[in-house]
């Protein structure tokens, strides 16, 4: 079993389009030889500082650096897919169509990675 994390960024206010687009190629996953799963994951976006800052105290946020952003954060989207084998998901990959990618495009930050994980939990 091989795990693929593909992991993206939605443009503000674009999320939904995002969503809708990764939801709408379940059908074409299902039919693929060698897929087994796919989870979709949208961030909550600043849930985790709203968390934080609201048990600190004043005195505690103060001595906390505000965090450095470069350009526009977005909202982070992780896709989580299981393949029999590498070789199932590349054959997906490059026998899949492209032009319907192209629409996704403009909804995106350019921060993307995928990659192929171990699970190394016990």
């Amino acid at each position: 079993m091989e795990t693929v994390v593909v992991r993206i960024a939605a443009r503000e206010g674009m999320e939904d389009n995002v969503e809708q687009f990764y939801r709408s190629q379940q059908s074409e996953y299902e039919a693929a030889d060698g897929f087994v799963s796919r989870t979709i994951l949208k961030a909550r976006t600043g849930t985790m500082l709203e968390s934080i800052m609201s048990r600190m105290t004043p005195e505690q946020i103060a001595k906390q650096p505000a965090p450095e952003h470069e350009g526009e954060q977005g909202t982070e989207f992780l896709i989580v897919e299981q393949w029999q084998s590498i070789e199932s998901r590349m054959t997906f990959t490059l026998n899949r169509k492209k032009e319907r990618d192209k629409e996704l495009f403009p909804y995106l930050l350019p921060q993307h990675a995928a990659e192929y994980y171990d699970d190394v939990t016990g």
